[in-house]
């Protein structure tokens, strides 16, 4: 299952209508504000939705979905915004219109014993029958793009529950949002897509399932991410996730992204704690679930000690450290054991040949450690030299000489 959000936008509502929609958000965004305040003051969930109710006068289905917006929300929050806040500080925007900036969506969950939402409904009529409380209803109407309507139409009928959410625009328009859940079939690819996910770009590699061969790498530009406006920003991301979307049906490949908390990256470099700190990786992983509607399994993973894998994977095959750690990502994705025996080999193998003497299957007077053949990651050399400097035991090294597939993107 996954979610896919329908867009639309309200196209007709009268002036009486308005003024109760508008009355609804302002309740809707004190409800909000007041649930995060008591949450931060060590309030249970069960006695916040009775203080909200016997306070701001919403039903219970409201208060529920108000506490559910702000529960996952991180200390120090600023609603509205602080370009409002700084706004209203100078001056600049009155106390009304403040007040109105902080309170402009309302949110209704689905249910599915209740045709699907309850508070806010979709009419046969392309209307929104919104509960404003104490038995009014509301019927402005809706405009939802013919294509949308066509192929998740069958799912607003009440038969599966879907969640609303309404925004009032900057011009006094109303957007809307329809939340639902597609049954999709992510059918199993035969290779790994690892990402690498950097302040402007995103590498990558493409590596076989069923043995350990590199089929491709590349890089997708992304450096208009970085320090513009959000809405741009949101956009480029888009279409880097369908730049991704597209090599991953060619190569018929899983999507593998690691988790970053660039939260808590902590640099004596200022430079570098802006540039991390800017990379909009969790919009990225959230973006990247869309594949999953065409098909394409995404999967999560840790990517703990990839970088420094692929630092030492880079000195000896000659490509930058990104690709090389996308590489590292691919194959512990694949499998942990295999990642483990690459770390071992790695950490006995010089960048080097020093001396250029001849490497024997004795050094220093120990035996040479024979790894186990199951992954086939090591042969023993059969003139007592390495195929490349520095790649004796990592015989899969060997397929990133000349002749690789290396792909450059740009998202422009």
């Amino acid at each position: 299952m996954t979610k896919v959000t329908i867009p639309g936008y309200v196209c007709e509502i009268s002036g009486e209508e308005r003024e109760e929609l508008e009355k609804l958000m302002f309740k809707f965004g004190r409800a909000r504000r007041r649930a995060y305040s008591l949450r931060r003051k060590g309030y249970t969930k069960s006695e916040i939705e009775k203080i909200l109710q016997d306070e701001i006068g919403l039903n219970s289905r409201y208060v529920k979905d108000a506490y559910h917006s702000v529960r996952d929300l991180p200390p120090h929050v600023t609603f509205g915004g602080l370009k409002n806040q700084r706004l209203r500080e100078k001056g600049k925007i009155s106390k009304d219109e403040y007040h109105r900036r902080r309170n402009s969506i309302v949110i209704s969950r689905g249910d599915k014993s209740k045709s699907g939402n309850l508070n806010i409904r979709l009419t046969e009529r392309m209307e929104l029958r919104i509960n404003t409380g104490h038995k009014k209803w509301i019927y402005p109407k809706v405009y939802i793009p013919k294509k949308y309507l066509e192929k998740y139409g069958h799912l607003l009928d009440g038969s599966a529950p879907y969640t609303v959410l309404i925004k009032r625009r900057n011009d006094g328009g109303y957007d809307v949002h329809i939340t639902v859940e597609v049954q999709t079939e992510v059918k199993e690819g035969k290779r790994v897509l690892a990402l690498d996910i950097n302040a402007g770009h995103i590498d990558f590699a493409v590596v076989e399932k069923e043995e350990p061969k590199v089929v491709s790498v590349g890089r997708v530009e992304l450096h208009e991410t970085q320090y513009v406006r959000r809405g741009k920003r949101e956009f480029r991301i888009h279409q880097a996730v369908d730049k991704i979307g597209n090599i991953a049906e060619h190569y018929d490949a899983d999507v593998f992204v690691g988790k970053l908390n660039t939260g808590s990256f902590n640099s004596n470099n200022r430079k570098a704690n802006r540039e991390v700190k800017n990379m909009p990786q969790y919009k990225f992983r959230q973006t990247l679930k869309k594949l999953e509607r065409k098909g394409i399994k995404v999967i999560e993973k840790s990517e703990k000690n990839t970088s420094k894998v692929g630092e030492k994977i880079s000195a000896l095959v000659g490509l930058d450290v990104h690709k090389c750690s996308a590489i590292a990502f691919a194959l512990k994705s694949i499998s942990y054991n295999l990642f483990k025996h690459l770390i071992t080999l790695l950490s006995g193998v010089s960048s080097n040949e020093g001396d250029g003497s001849p490497r024997g299957m004795r050094r220093r007077g120990k035996r040479a450690y024979r790894p186990c053949s199951e992954h086939k990651l090591w042969t023993a050399p059969q003139s007592g030299y390495p195929a490349m400097p520095g790649s004796w035991g990592l015989s899969f090294l060997e397929r990133l000489r000349a002749g690789l597939p290396c792909l450059r993107v740009k998202v422009c």
